[in-house]
């Protein structure tokens, strides 16, 4: 136990519990890791809401200062073997942050293991001037290991990073959250039908997708639908389809609302969450749930995907990320391309129609995310990865 390695793990803790903030929770938490090396942490959380992510001001400013402060005086006093880090942008300023961590990192002759929390890093590199691409180009070719979140994902490095530096590392979904949802039902015999959507209510995350199909969809089902996220009226990270590469145009939500849903009665089928459902009553709206749905336009490993397989749920998603890697299409999902609404609507009326096929889907899923997904599976196989690099 003495000669355990010390691993500084930087990341986003919660709040907000969003998916990277939840990862991050999960490894400085994990008594498998601890067990294995030194932990220790620094939080890189500065904004409390997802509404507030990304926005650039005078706090942001004395936010970095900060976390300059404390990184130099982490890498100095703790004298870490390696540490881990989870960028959650892939915008220049959010690489200012990411560069800097880097840097200091090397400069104090520390292992360094970065853990990719999204799928968009390419878009974002190449429209970058070229002097930027050059720095970060080496400052990720200085990096002992770079993980993504499936295979698919690792062509964002192709001519960047060396191929033998990538290594895969799966996202997670506790293993609280799956067992709460042991014997949970899979065909619940609800009337309505619940469909749940969680994420930005945002056109990258594909909300106004679905609310502009809700109408055609309500009119020929019993069906209510359920939003779980934050308002996002402006994006500040997401701007190009992940399957086409052309920029997303995006649209405002709250005119979308007004045009499909309000001015046509719906307000009745359709219901707010917010994005402050935690704990109890978070497993209460995915056990509620009977189908769940993310047209999203770009994605790494979607947490809210892991959580409706956890709870037994058939899907309507976008083959976007690691979702073909791991599900497919008819079997544990229907997988349509971003922007599809034809496909959206069709695959949700064909769940919305079909117990059975709802009850196939949801127990393969479950069965799935037991077998491959849950906490201390992958945390074990993070723990390999930071093993093999601090033996290097």
């Amino acid at each position: 136990m003495e000669n355990r390695k010390k691993v500084l793990v930087i990341g986003p803790l919660p709040p907000p519990f969003a998916g990277p903030e939840m990862v991050t929770r999960a490894i400085v938490e994990s008594d498998e890791l601890r067990r294995r090396f030194e932990i220790a942490y620094l939080n890189t959380t500065v904004r409390a809401s997802n509404q507030e992510k990304g926005q650039l001001d005078v706090r942001m400013v004395f936010a970095y200062a900060s976390y300059l402060v404390r990184l130099g005086r982490r890498l100095t006093l703790q004298k870490p073997d390696c540490i881990l880090y989870l960028p959650t942008s892939a915008t220049l300023k959010g690489w200012v942050r990411d560069g800097s961590t880097l840097l200091l990192a090397s400069l104090r002759g520390c292992k360094t293991v970065i853990l990719f929390q999204g799928g968009h890093f390419r878009f974002f590199y190449e429209r970058l001037p070229k002097p930027v691409r050059t720095i970060i180009r080496r400052l990720l070719q200085g990096c002992d290991r770079v993980l993504v979140q499936g295979a698919g994902l690792r062509k964002q490095f192709d001519g960047i990073v060396s191929a033998e530096r990538i290594g895969v590392q799966h996202n997670l979904v506790p293993w609280a959250f799956y067992r709460h949802f042991e014997n949970c039902r899979f065909d619940k015999g609800t009337d309505p039908l619940n469909v749940l959507f969680v994420g930005h209510l945002s056109t990258a995350k594909g909300y106004c997708d679905l609310i502009r199909v809700i109408p055609d969809i309500v009119r020929k089902t019993n069906a209510r639908f359920r939003f779980m996220g934050t308002r996002k009226t402006a994006e500040r990270n997401v701007f190009f389809d992940q399957v086409t590469g052309r920029r997303i145009e995006h649209l405002d939500p709250d005119a979308l609302y007004r045009t499909y849903i309000a001015e046509r009665g719906l307000d009745t089928v359709v219901e707010y969450l917010g994005d402050r459902v935690f704990g109890t009553r978070k497993l209460e709206v995915f056990a509620e749930a009977d189908v769940f749905v993310l047209p999203s336009y770009s994605e790494g490993f979607s947490t809210a995907i892991l959580e409706a397989m956890a709870a037994g749920l058939p899907m309507v998603v976008t083959r976007v990320g690691v979702v073909p890697e791991i599900l497919r299409d008819g079997e544990h999902a229907f997988l349509i391309d971003p922007g599809d609404l034809d496909g959206l609507r069709d695959r949700l009326l064909r769940l919305l129609r079909d117990a059975d096929l709802r009850r196939r889907m949801g127990e393969r899923n479950r069965s799935l995310c037991g077998k491959e997904f849950v906490e201390g599976i992958v945390i074990d196989r993070l723990g390999s990865h930071l093993s093999k690099v601090l033996s290097e």
